[in-house]
């Protein structure tokens, strides 16, 4: 019987088998099918099936008069089309040939097993240009050829949906462009099921590869219906990170998945042989089809199966938020999809409810993310939902139209406020409080102030809308030169590279220095926790800690891997040679007096004299230093520079990113001031300029006392600049009228 089947099938052009696809384009066969067939043909597992191609398509919309109005672009008129279409082609007449061909193949493919899954193939689908992701149907359970014809009809119409008509006016691409061809595939029943992309979909530069899994069908991982355990596979080390969200956290272990908190009853659903499996053909694939790949994968009957394999779209734009967590208010985590960074207030979404029109300022904020909901919030600010995986529909979606996106955050619905302003920060997967995207500002107008107001620089020309008016920059950030590449400072280094990064330090701080000519601009030395670096390229050596934030990071490291401090201050010494002559670099996360005079002596070593050609400061972030800041000081320290947030950290011993101990943060703490006063008193004594730094400095409580005990300076990120700085001004104000006036002062008043 399957001889006779076949040659019905080969009777009509129009229906062929996915072995005989692999010579076909997909203009012919359309970009899953092209896909599928040369996975086949390169050995990988990929379930038998046939495809319609898309002349059949072509024929029967043409022959029932269906696409050649033109589009309105109106929601309502958009679904009355799609309704009409699906009707119009459930009811075309079908030649007697295609359907003999599409019976055959439903026959033949049903008696292999009990199902036929049938799915959307178009010719612009699965291309480097636009995914399609989620967005035609595929429809699964086919049980008879009957059931089978339907399904090819439904697929037909699904291009007539609103959701791919203005995906297609996204993406510039008229309704005639696309032609949908149809695969008929024998369905598995998965006891397993996933994803796994090539490369990490938010860092294309870095080696891991990452799987997700779940228990059973895939539809509802792609879907964004449930949330995945997600494995990042190191290619050059072999090691397995996993991850899975667990009552509205996410844990995360390292290459020892028996410290992750499963449910009683649970196991990993993926081991580390298996992972391993599933990243080689990933890799395989990627170069079998020359560009990094997004591989649909299912376990059934004992082996593992290629469902699709098809490019994995990037986004054009990065952008890189790297702020020390212990600086910044976590208010949600899960897993990031887009490195790009958005802000604005939070809009609840309730599940069932359809997307508002959106100002472009909304963070929308919903308990799972559907690539139909995707597609409407394609102009967020930014998207937060409490479910799904970096792999589903949406969040290709959302990828593709370049939305800052975090997946799976457990609950966020329920721990972001309406209104809120927040942000997004789809590379690393954290919301935090506030606007920190550094959004343009007004800063005209703003109040003269004795408290000098310094801000803290990410990139440099993002700050010129306030260097007029700022005082001088306490943090000239090192995290956007030696990070934003994406690769490991030291694999950079190592490979030879060395120069390009010192060239972009020194870039960096010749235009911070021309912008904020003849005020202080204070150089931060590396201090990325060892997390920040796990997700680059070269950065699978890290060490793994159990908490980075009092870790192996801050001047200490720098010291003892030299390489890269000595490129650091090789680049602040050309700058200097430059004639920058407002440059003074800042040792964070200091403890111990030695490192300082250690760095001392290295700035020497490169030409750079201490104190004359370059001023030297010092961070106070721990209690031991507030403590014993007076042998900094003796030691010649020009300024003093106070990391409020990671002080506050240390004297309460309360990790920030810590959701469970995170409320109890509270940088007015008895302790912490009394530390402040001894600080400022310390200055005072000395003659010592001193500042307060950190996102902590312009809290409410805290704002007032600073004012108060005299602080030469308080700091603030570009966007808080002019809120600070009025602040201050009412701060000010509001103590001089409340001071006692002298007698002195009464006399010259009445003169």
């Amino acid at each position: 019987m399957g001889i006779s089947i076949l040659r019905k099938i080969a009777m009509d052009g129009r229906v062929i088998s996915l072995d005989t696809a692999a010579g076909s384009s997909s203009d012919e066969v359309g970009g899953k099918a092209a896909g599928l067939a040369a996975l086949r043909a390169n050995g990988f597992p990929v379930p038998d099936g046939d495809v319609i191609t898309a002349s059949a398509y072509v024929q029967a919309i043409e022959s029932c008069g269906l696409g050649a109005e033109p589009v309105d672009s109106r929601e309502e008129s958009l679904r009355e089309r799609y309704e009409h279409a699906l009707a119009t082609l459930r009811q075309v007449e079908i030649d007697a040939r295609l359907l003999e061909a599409i019976n055959a193949s439903s026959q033949r493919l049903l008696s292999l097993g009990a199902r036929v899954a049938v799915r959307s193939s178009a010719t612009l689908e699965d291309s480097e240009q636009a995914s399609f992701a989620g967005l035609l149907d595929t429809i699964p359970g086919a049980s008879s050829p009957d059931e089978v014809i339907d399904a090819v009809r439904r697929c037909w119409a699904s291009g007539f949906k609103p959701r791919v008509s203005s995906y297609l006016a996204e993406k510039s691409y008229a309704f005639v462009d696309l032609e949908i061809a149809v695969v008929l595939q024998l369905q598995l029943e998965p006891e397993r099921s996933g994803l796994v992309f090539s490369r990490d979909p938010v860092n294309r530069y870095a080696g891991g590869v990452v799987v997700e899994a779940i228990h059973g069908f895939g539809e509802d991982l792609v879907s964004g219906e449930v949330t995945p355990e997600r494995y990042s596979f190191s290619r050059e080390t072999g090691r397995v990170t996993v991850t899975r969200t667990i009552a509205g956290a996410v844990t995360t272990t390292r290459n020892a998945p028996r410290e992750v908190e499963f449910g009683p009853l649970e196991e990993r659903r993926l081991n580390d042989a298996e992972v391993a499996l599933l990243a080689g053909w990933a890799r395989r694939a990627e170069e079998l089809f020359g560009m990094p790949q997004d591989m649909e994968w299912a376990y059934a009957d004992g082996e593992f199966w290629v469902l699709q394999s098809r490019p994995l779209l990037f986004a054009h734009r990065e952008e890189h938020l790297f702020p020390q967590i212990a600086e910044h208010t976590v208010l949600a985590q899960g897993a990031g999809v887009s490195p790009s960074v958005g802000s604005g207030k939070v809009l609840l979404l309730p599940e069932g409810e359809p997307a508002p029109v959106l100002d472009p300022d909304v963070v929308v904020v919903l308990p799972r993310l559907t690539n139909d909901i995707a597609l409407h919030l394609r102009h967020a600010a930014g998207v937060v939902a409490d479910e799904g995986g970096a792999t589903s529909h949406g969040a290709n979606i959302l990828r593709e139209f370049e939305v800052p996106c975090v997946i799976g955050a457990g609950s966020a619905t329920r721990d972001l406020r309406e209104g809120r302003a927040v942000t997004v920060d789809g590379f690393r997967g954290a919301v935090y409080e506030g606007d920190l995207a550094l959004k343009t500002i007004q800063v005209e107008g703003v109040p003269s102030t004795r408290t000098k107001v310094f801000v803290s620089v990410l990139v440099p020309d993002r700050a010129a809308v306030v260097a007029h008016r700022a005082d001088g920059v306490s943090s000239l950030r090192d995290d956007y030169f030696l990070l934003d590449a994406g690769v490991h400072p030291s694999r950079l280094i190592s490979d030879g590279q060395g120069e390009v990064l010192r060239a972009a330090i020194c870039r960096g701080l010749m235009r911070c220095s021309e912008l904020f000519e003849g005020k202080p601009v204070w150089y931060k030395t590396m201090d990325a926790p060892t997390d920040e670096f796990l997700r680059l390229a070269g950065g699978e050596e890290e060490p793994r800690e159990r908490n980075p934030l009092l870790g192996w990071r801050g001047i200490g490291r720098e010291l003892v891997e030299r390489p890269m401090l000595d490129l650091e201050f090789g680049a602040i010494a050309r700058a200097v040679q430059s004639g920058c002559s407002n440059i003074a670099i800042k040792l964070p996360f200091v403890r111990f007096v030695s490192e300082y005079t250690d760095v001392e002596e290295a700035l020497r070593l490169r030409g750079l004299t201490p104190h004359e050609n370059v001023g030297l400061g010092v961070s106070v972030e721990t209690p031991a230093v507030a403590m014993r800041l007076q042998e900094f000081l003796e030691a010649g320290a020009d300024f003093v520079s106070v990391g409020l947030s990671d002080l506050t950290m240390c004297t309460l011993a309360l990790d920030r990113e810590s959701r469970h101990v995170s409320p109890m943060f509270d940088p007015s703490h008895p302790a912490v001031v009394e530390l402040l006063e001894r600080i400022v008193g310390a200055c005072r004594q000395y003659g010592t300029f001193c500042c307060v730094a950190g996102e902590s400095a312009r809290d409410e409580r805290v704002l007032p006392l600073l004012v108060a005990l005299g602080y030469d300076a308080v700091a603030a990120s570009p966007s808080y600049f002019a809120e600070v700085k009025r602040r201050i001004a009412a701060i000010e104000a509001a103590q001089q009228r409340a001071a006692p006036v002298s007698s002195s002062e009464t006399s010259e008043e009445w003169d």
